[in-house]
């Protein structure tokens, strides 16, 4: 397994694209096609955003963090957050008069078009980390 890259951004929605240029770089620099590139950019936009979100919502300050590691035969991302929402279980927040989500459940559906492997796993000391996998 390659070194892992991780960077932290704070809670804000201008932020997001700076982890987007930075992930289309190192998915271009593993020899990804364009294609997936776009797919992984779209994706970690996606993830970050709910992430700004879920801290939003939460009132946390606290940074998302992004890391991204190659394991040869798939790239891995994980952007983690300190929200209060509950992806974990795919029971979205702020339902509708149906009792769902609409945003967060269109998310998840997006998310897991795009990348091969999609989950959401408590993160320690509160929040979720989004876990996307790209196989090669």
């Amino acid at each position: 397994m390659s070194p892992v890259v991780s960077l932290e951004i704070p809670p804000r929605s201008p932020y997001v694209g700076v982890i987007r240029l930075a992930v289309s770089a190192l998915a271009r620099n593993a020899g990804l096609t364009e294609d997936r590139v776009d797919d992984l950019k779209i994706a970690v936009s996606e993830a970050c955003a709910n992430a700004v979100i879920a801290q939003e919502e939460a009132g946390s300050q606290d940074r998302v963090v992004v890391s991204y590691s190659d394991d040869g035969d798939r790239l891995v991302l994980e952007v983690e957050d300190r929200g209060q929402d509950d992806r974990t279980a795919k029971s979205p927040s702020d339902p509708d008069s149906m009792g769902i989500s609409s945003r967060l459940v269109m998310s998840i559906a997006l998310l897991e078009s795009l990348v091969d492997e999609c989950e959401f796993l408590p993160r320690p000391g509160g929040g979720t980390i989004t876990r996307l996998v790209l196989a090669r």
